[in-house]
C-alpha cells in the first residue's frame, strides 16, 4: 500500500450528542406508537358502536314502516265508516240486519269446503 491508496474507513464514533439524540427518538417512536395504538383502538370501538346503530336504525325503520301502514290502513277504514252504504254493508253482512222492506237471498253453505 502506498502513501495515496485509499484507507479502509473507520465507522465513526458515537459520542454523547449522538447517544442523546438516539434515545430522543426511541422515545418518539415510543409515544408516537402509544398513539397509534390508542387512536386505532378509539376507532375501532367508534366503527362497532356505528355498526350498532345503524343496525337498530333499520329495526326502527323496519317498524315505522309497518305502524305507517297500519295508520293508513285505520284511516281508509275511518274513512269507509264514514258512508252509509258500507256501514249497511257490514250490518248486513256480521249482524244480518235487513231493512223492512229488503227481502235477503241466504245461499246455503256446502260443507265441503
Amino acid at each position: 500500500m502506498g502513501r495515496f491508496a485509499e484507507q479502509p474507513k473507520q465507522a465513526p464514533i458515537k459520542t454523547a450528542k449522538n447517544k442523546g439524540t438516539l434515545r430522543r427518538r426511541r422515545m418518539y417512536m415510543a409515544v408516537m406508537s402509544l398513539f397509534l395504538v390508542w387512536a386505532g383502538s378509539t376507532l375501532w370501538s367508534q366503527h362497532v358502536q356505528i355498526q350498532n346503530r345503524g343496525e337498530t336504525l333499520a329495526e326502527k325503520r323496519i317498524e315505522q314502516k309497518t305502524s305507517q301502514d297500519s295508520w293508513n290502513k285505520l284511516n281508509e277504514e275511518v274513512e269507509r265508516l264514514q258512508d252509509p252504504e258500507y256501514i249497511g254493508q257490514i250490518a248486513r253482512k256480521k249482524f244480518g240486519l235487513y231493512p223492512p222492506n229488503e227481502i235477503p237471498i241466504i245461499q246455503p253453505q256446502d260443507p265441503g269446503k
